[in-house]
């Protein structure tokens, strides 16, 4: 099922240099946010790349394009954090589809997976019911998969929880500047520590 409107984001970084391993986001619109943040605090320890779209885990476009993007570049490490695309979804089809395209990815890459962030209703006052809900499933559903398969969890999810409000978007999804800071530091946390 798509959404009112679908998109595609990606960078590639120093493509021609093999010195440094390279390292590939996958993700929403969140980490589009911090992507560029992470590039720049782990500039000379690694490359990093990025795709992120709007398109949902449990369609056959996405598995194809997140699947022939990873093979397109040597990757030691992927990062995974999409959850916020895909409302129509139930637990289990997430989970399914967060499953396949993982232990797919895993056999060229070590994989690490993070929990979503969390969902304000617009103005950041009280939080999004329907997303709470959803959330909660997506969040459990990768720290399962992280258990059963040995994945490292970046857990995002505690981080966004902490976020001071000024650093949040008005629209109660998104961040400003500072924000995608905050996220850029845990990011780049987990991928320095799990690339050893």
């Amino acid at each position: 099922m798509k959404e009112r409107f679908e998109w595609i984001n990606s960078w590639c970084d120093e493509t021609l240099n093999a010195d440094l391993p390279r390292v590939l986001l996958v993700g929403d619109s969140i980490t589009l946010g911090y992507q560029d943040k992470v590039r720049q605090r782990l500039k000379g320890i690694c490359y990093v790349d990025f795709i992120a779209t709007s398109y949902a885990v449990d369609t056959k476009f996405y598995n194809e394009l997140i699947s022939k993007f990873a093979k397109d570049s040597d990757y030691k490490l992927i990062h995974f954090n999409h959850g916020l695309h895909g409302q129509h979804m139930s637990k289990r089809k997430y989970k399914s589809g967060v499953k396949k395209l993982t232990e797919k990815l895993s056999k060229n890459a070590k994989i690490v997976l993070a929990t979503s962030t969390i969902v304000y209703e617009e103005g950041n006052v009280r939080l999004d019911r329907v997303w709470t809900k959803k959330l909660k499933e997506r969040n459990d559903s990768v720290r399962e998969i992280a258990e059963n398969f040995g994945y490292p969890v970046d857990d995002l999810y505690a981080v966004s929880v902490n976020v001071p409000t000024d650093s949040r978007s008005m629209d109660g999804t998104h961040y400003t500047d500072a924000g995608y800071e905050i996220f850029a530091a845990a990011v780049a946390e987990s991928i320095s520590a799990n690339l050893k």
